[in-house]
């Protein structure tokens, strides 16, 4: 009798778990061009503006990307003193450019005098950019500058999507995320930027001060947070704001790139975009998973690789 009861209680656990498994339950989740349908092409996604093509995070970056006809800009935002949005990784100004201390300490006004492509290194090795007079810095205008994302949304429109990552944190990354916020309503830019952030607070806080119809992607954070618990099974009973993912294609030697983890992200009606991939044959694997992007330095190899694959 015990062992029937034993064996019964196993038979159930294995028959709950599967079916939890196998059950959409994606909650409160819209429509968004950041899912692409099943068998549809991946969308590519220009990191950084394409960074082993042009400076990062540049205005020559993000012409480059759109000009080459990228379905996606991928920037880093920090808030400047005058309370702009700009397309800068680092808190440090000395990381990729001329000049020293951090955005949110200069106008944005101040940041067109400096050169941003002073530490760049070309495909062939070479540091183009590197020490320019100031007559040849100047020859460049805006191009070496960061892109400010108001601007951005003015010149690019509506013909890309745009993933904006929150790279401040604390007074300043609430600052940034009101920021933001007023720039996709005053735009009507809801349908096409997705908002990220490392920083789980900062993300937060966007999420509690913005309208339901903002999209989102995860932190790593509640990212690692949702694939436990969907490997473990109790995924079924959670529920997350976010509408999706941009995350590596292993972390810490697990691997992410799995058709599991794939269906379980779309089963959730989330989207899942891969980085930063250059590599010709993980792109291949990502278009095999069915990976919703492709977040690559090389959107050119991405393309012709599209292309070749007949999409």
């Amino acid at each position: 009798m015990k062992k029937k009861i034993i064996l019964f209680t196993l038979v159930a656990f294995i028959f709950i778990y599967v079916l939890l498994q196998i059950i959409p339950y994606g909650k409160n989740k819209i429509t968004n061009a950041f899912r692409i349908e099943t068998g549809s092409r991946p969308l590519v996604i220009a990191h950084g503006g394409a960074k082993l093509m042009n400076p990062e995070n540049t205005w020559m970056a993000y012409d480059y990307a759109y000009e080459l006809g990228v379905d996606v800009l991928e920037m880093d935002l920090q808030i400047t003193k005058d309370n702009q949005l700009v397309t800068y990784h680092n808190n440090e100004l000395e990381d990729m450019s001329n000049t020293a201390g951090l955005v949110s300490e200069h106008n944005y006004v101040d940041l067109k005098k400096y050169n941003f492509g002073e530490n760049f290194t070309d495909l062939q090795g070479y540091q183009p950019y590197k020490n320019l007079s100031l007559e040849e810095r100047e020859s460049f205008g805006d191009s070496l500058t960061p892109a400010n994302l108001e601007e951005m949304f003015q010149k690019y429109g509506k013909d890309v999507l745009y993933i904006c990552e929150l790279k401040n944190y604390g007074d300043l990354g609430q600052k940034s995320a009101q920021k933001i916020l007023e720039l996709i309503q005053q735009y009507n830019m809801e349908e096409y930027v997705c908002v990220a952030s490392f920083d789980q607070d900062t993300l937060n806080y966007f999420i509690s001060i913005a309208p339901d119809n903002i999209i989102t992607s995860f932190d790593m954070g509640t990212a690692t947070n949702f694939i436990i618990a969907n490997y473990v099974g109790y995924g079924f009973f959670l529920n997350y704001p976010q509408a999706g993912f941009q995350i590596p294609m292993d972390k810490f030697g697990i691997p992410l790139a799995t058709d599991y983890l794939v269906y379980k992200i779309h089963h959730n009606n989330m989207f899942v975009h891969y980085w930063t991939i250059n590599d010709v044959e993980d792109m291949e694997k990502c278009i095999q998973l069915n990976a919703d992007g492709i977040i690559t330095d090389r959107p050119d190899l991405l393309i012709q690789l599209l292309h070749d694959l007949g999409y």
